[in-house]
Parts: structure tokens; sequence; C-alpha cells
């Protein structure tokens, strides 16, 4: 009697991720032990797009959201699904779809008919077009990276550094214009921060979309001014024990202009001298996640 044949999964893993890097070997056995075979490409080493176009049943994105969101983002066969293991410091992707606890428990317990959808977005923006998946914003969030401690200890403490740089950030942040143009409402005035989100989670797992679906075809837009202020800096105490106090606005498009800050990307600034019009939207295409059952 022959014996089935193993689903073949694409490894596509950040070696750095996180403060204490999982290395390929251990990630292999796991896929192995399983009932998966495996193939590996090194994120930001090898070819992604090539990789991707290889003979596989479906994608692990073993890293932090940087991985995932480059996998998802790049991946044109649709059908084939993508399994998160998160290893980064916020995980914010894996925490909006409920993917949790010690990734060494998370593969046995993927089947590849079951999964979730998760929305893949663009920008066209003064740097040509940009793709993401967690949030696009210009503000207080983005400067607050820059006073973030670069080397933790442990993924609670990167967490925890990155919220106390939020708060730092929002007690000291000034004021610029900002504008913003979706289907059916228009916003026009001076604010602290703008966010554009596909998902709950931006920066240090802030929960600012507090009713962003991941596959819902929609933006949530968070705008923080100054009457804002206070109600935000006393949230950021304890994000994880109380909703956002801002209630987003919805769109499945959305046109932002920013004057006198530049933008962010995820976690990335396209370029720290550039600010201006952008186009947000979301893309056509979701992705299938795969979602691990209970045991």
């Amino acid at each position: 009697m022959d014996t089935p044949k193993r689903p073949r999964a694409l490894i596509v893993h950040n070696e750095n991720a996180g403060t204490d890097p999982v290395p390929r070997a251990d990630i292999e056995h796991v896929l192995l032990e399983a009932g998966f075979e495996t193939i590996y490409c090194a994120h930001g080493e090898d070819d992604l797009g090539q990789a991707l176009s290889g003979n596989f049943d479906f994608v692990v994105a073993a890293g932090g959201d940087g991985t995932v969101s480059h996998v998802v983002s790049t991946l044109d066969y649709r059908e084939r699904p993508v399994g998160v293991l998160p290893l980064g410091g916020s995980n914010n992707i894996a925490h909006a779809l409920g993917i949790e606890g010690d990734w060494r428990n998370i593969p046995r317990r993927w089947s590849l008919d079951e999964w979730t959808l998760l929305d893949r977005c663009e920008a066209d923006g003064p740097w040509g077009q940009k793709r993401f998946v967690e949030a696009l914003g210009s503000g207080v969030l983005t400067q607050s990276f820059d006073g973030v401690d670069d080397e933790p200890d442990t993924a609670e403490e990167k967490r925890a550094n990155g919220r106390a740089a939020f708060r730092t950030a929002l007690q000291e942040a000034t004021t610029f214009p900002c504008h913003l143009e979706a289907g059916g409402w228009v916003w026009a005035g001076d604010c602290l921060m703008v966010e554009v989100m596909s998902i709950p989670f931006a920066g240090p797992r802030l929960r600012l979309g507090c009713h962003a679906d991941p596959g819902d075809g929609l933006l949530d837009v968070v705008i923080v001014t100054t009457a804002d202020r206070n109600a935000m800096i006393a949230w950021a105490e304890a994000p994880d024990d109380q909703p956002c106090p801002i209630k987003p606005l919805q769109a499945p498009s959305v046109r932002l202009t920013v004057e006198q800050h530049p933008f962010r990307i995820d976690d990335r600034c396209p370029d720290e001298n550039v600010c201006g019009r952008v186009d947000i939207r979301v893309r056509s295409s979701p992705v299938r996640i795969l979602v691990p059952q209970e045991n």
C-alpha cells in the first residue's frame, strides 16, 4: 500500500526575528513531526518571488510582521494558503487572526482546508506603489519608533518599551495638517496622528482599530487630535485592558494628504523626507491564512 503523500511546505524564515531567534533546523523539525515535507527560503537573503513560484502546497511565514507581510503581499497564487509562525516581537498580524501560543504547537493543528481570509492593501504615493498589510500612518506612532530601545531581552519588554515611547510621543507631539477623502466622507484639520489600518493592531501591539476586521475589505481610519490627547495617553497606559477611545471611520479606499510629516507603511518609512498625497486601497485579492484547529 502506498504511503500518502505529505503536503509540501515552503518555509520563508527570518532567522533574526524576535529577541530569541529560532534556528532553521528547529522549524524544519517541527514541520516534519507535524507531517509536512519542507523546502526553505531565507527571508531577506533568497529571492522570495522565485521561491513563491516553486512547487509546494502551502507557505509557512516564520518570523515577525515584516516577514508575514512580505509573504502575503508577494504571493500571486492565492489558492495556496499561508501558515503563520509568529516569531517576532509584536506579531500584530498573527494576533489579529487569533494565532497565539507557542509556535511549536501550531503546525500540528493545521489543516489545509481550514483557513480564513486576510486583506492585502496597496498605496500609491510620492515613492510609487507600496504594498502593506497592517497600517499606513503619520504622526505620533511613526515618531515613537525613534524612541524605542533596540535591544530588549524579551518580546514583552519590546512591546512595553514601544508603548512607553508611544506615550512620550503623545505627550510631546505637535499638530500637523491632514486631509482625508473617502467615498462617503471628508475630514480636514490639524491632528497629532492619523492611521489607516487593515487589521486592529499597529506598532507595539496597540489595538487602535478596535473594530477592524482583517478580512472585511475595509480600511479603518483613526484620527487623533489635541482634544483626544489626554484620553489617548490614559488608554496607552494599559491598552490591552480597554478599547481605544477613538472611533474609527471606515472605507474601502482613502485619499490621505499630509504635510510636514513623513509616512510610515507597516513599520517602515519609505522616505523620511517625503510627504504629500497617498491613495490607499484594499486589493481585490485576499489571501488564505491557515487557522490552527483546537486540539
